[in-house]
């Protein structure tokens, strides 16, 4: 049993994974995410049979058994209209056009890229509260991670699904298959990656070129280099960046993040270098202190003009998220 103080211990951990990870599990092969559909669409209006999954309908024809990332069997609703999303990437949910009736919203807190489409959804908490969630009735939990009890809990309230923490194409096409939208996920990658194209042209962006980037994250007095997480997807695998040699150790070595003091940063810079951070002031007073310190003026990205300090909303691996990172990479690198 949670203790106020150990909840909130847990909570604060869990924000700070969150803004690190931003994305777990991306791989080359699934990358960033897509265009927005309306957040008011159910999977009633736009379900198609979800012939791929390893469902059959049932007799009774509203109930199909689905297997999730985890190997679970279960029975899920073929149409489910109140559905719960457990985990770091509603956007996931909302790109497809659904708009679950709750989610654990404040593990993000205000570190996402898409609040305008949050705007009507219960937060159940995180961990998720039992009793937030029996009040809203769903008729189907999904998970994007693994929480043994919580998932048993919640499974004696309504069909749970475990999603898993796959890359974003991956995760995408789990739930479109949960949801029998298999060509409505079809169609968001195939507009993603179009954008994603037409960027790399706005951007005069060329694959051949082997300019490495770097991406730095400070959080509170805490300096963090990524990996092949969150927005290090969108700059490697879809606009053609490379890492940088000391942050491909990393990745060879399934390294997500690493924390690093300023000391070691120059180690890690790339040709290009984007520095990530939250709005709070501490962070603030930290990024500033890093780009007057002596070691990052030796950068050569640094005497090059080519750093760019941004939000860290944009390490998020969810499909809003990669779709509006599209719209804000051109104006951030005409800076």
């Amino acid at each position: 049993m949670f203790t106020l103080k150990s909840y909130l211990s847990l909570l604060c951990s869990t924000i700070l994974l969150v803004l690190v990870l931003a994305a777990c599990g991306s791989s080359a092969n699934n990358s960033a995410g897509n265009a927005e559909a309306s957040a008011t669409a159910t999977p009633a209006q736009t379900a198609e049979p979800a012939a791929a999954a390893t469902a059959q309908a049932s007799a009774a024809g509203d109930s199909r058994s689905f297997t999730d990332a985890k190997g679970r069997q279960t029975d899920i609703p073929v149409h489910p209209q109140r559905i719960v999303y457990i985990g770091s990437d509603p956007g996931d949910l909302l790109a497809l056009g659904i708009k679950p009736i709750g989610a654990s919203l404040s593990v993000i807190g205000t570190q996402v890229a898409y609040p305008d489409l949050l705007k009507g959804i219960e937060d159940v908490g995180y961990p998720p509260s039992l009793e937030k969630i029996v009040a809203l009735d769903p008729d189907l939990i999904l998970f994007n991670d693994w929480d043994e009890s919580g998932i048993e809990s919640a499974a004696a309230i309504a069909p749970t699904v475990v999603i898993g923490e796959g890359g974003t194409y991956e995760r995408l096409k789990m739930i479109a298959t949960v949801l029998g939208m298999e060509s409505v996920a079809d169609l968001k990658i195939a507009e993603y990656e179009a954008k994603a194209a037409d960027v790399k042209d706005q951007l005069k962006l060329d694959p051949g070129s082997g300019d490495t980037a770097t991406i730095y994250l400070q959080l509170g007095k805490t300096l963090y280099v990524m990996g092949h997480q969150g927005i290090s997807v969108s700059l490697y695998d879809m606009l053609g960046f490379k890492p940088a040699s000391k942050v491909q150790e990393m990745i060879d070595k399934d390294e997500r993040f690493a924390e690093i003091s300023a000391e070691v940063l120059a180690e890690y810079a790339g040709d290009e270098v984007f520095v990530l951070g939250d709005e709070t002031a501490e962070t603030s007073a930290a990024v500033q202190e890093l780009m007057e310190g002596p070691i990052w003026k030796t950068i050569p990205a640094v005497k090059n003009g080519h750093v760019y300090v941004t939000d860290s909303k944009w390490n998020f691996d969810d499909l809003i998220t990669r779709t509006r990172l599209l719209e804000e990479l051109p104006v951030l690198m005409s800076r």
